[in-house]
């Protein structure tokens, strides 16, 4: 590439080949196919074209972010690569404050009452409702990562390729709920979760009749806030929450969930005073 001749569109393919085979792909592409409204644009005209692009999408800040850190990793591959002269500088929106939308008890039985319909589906959000796990946590679990034995479900897949880019997942002890819930669970396939011996990739669609039927507007990864936002309001110290979610240290923890923890922080406060 010439970074005075080629354009954006050229990086924008580079790092689409490269993306291939990663767990990124599918968001990569989505935000790929966004930017390909600057793809005629020369690298040196990409920075000073993003304000334009900010106020064309109209989407919210988190969605604007993630769309220019792919654009922000699509150059910076490019021009660790060779193909690029230089690297612009992409200026990112202020990060938003950390959301966390949770269901209520009756929500959540709501739900229930609806996934009961689809069987796959409601395997996944009860599992998802006792562990806090995510969605590909859950979807790609087999029963090897069941340990019956030692009462704990380890949902690390160190067998799989991309193990080491995996986002943190959990080591969670067995409630006597969950056990006995996956105890009760048909074993014929390796998958906790599958249809007819095969794996069950998506739950995508029965998740849209779902939403539809109980009117939520939520995704798969609510549930996971839900249990986090459950475990705070009930005083479990932010160091066993964030164990169980798979965060690396609590800091993350206590920025989206401290405020749900009615003693956090208690005892400290009661030394101050006028």
């Amino acid at each position: 590439m010439n970074t005075e001749k080629d354009t954006l569109n050229a990086v924008l393919d580079c790092y689409a080949l490269h993306l291939k085979g990663t767990l990124s792909l599918k968001r990569g592409l989505i935000a790929i196919n966004h930017l390909r409204s600057l793809g005629k644009l020369k690298i040196n005209e990409v920075a000073a074209s993003i304000p334009q692009y900010i106020a064309d999408r109209g989407v919210q800040p988190g969605t604007l972010n993630r769309e220019l850190g792919v654009l922000q990793a699509a150059l910076r591959y490019a021009f660790k690569q060779g193909k690029i002269g230089f690297l612009p500088s992409i200026q990112k929106l202020p990060s938003p404050p950390p959301r966390a939308q949770f269901l209520n008890e009756e929500e959540v039985l709501i739900l229930l009452s609806e996934t009961k319909r689809y069987p796959e589906l409601d395997t996944f959000v009860r599992i998802a409702l006792m562990t806090g796990q995510r969605k590909e946590a859950i979807l790609t679990l087999r029963w090897e990562q069941v340990d019956f034995k030692s009462n704990l479900i380890d949902f690390n897949d160190r067998t799989a390729p991309l193990y080491h880019r995996m986002k943190g997942r959990g080591v969670v002890p067995m409630s006597s709920a969950l056990r006995s819930y996956l105890k009760g669970l048909a074993r014929n396939s390796e998958w906790v979760i599958s249809r007819d011996g095969k794996q069950v990739l998506t739950i995508d669609t029965s998740w849209r009749k779902v939403m539809k039927a109980t009117k939520f507007k939520i995704t798969p990864h609510v549930l996971r806030h839900t249990v986090a936002t459950q475990l705070a309001q009930k005083n479990v110290p932010m160091t066993q929450i964030a164990r169980i979610l798979g965060h690396s240290n609590t800091q993350i923890t206590e920025r989206v969930y401290a405020k749900f923890s009615p003693s956090f922080c208690k005892d400290a406060v009661e030394h101050l005073s006028v």
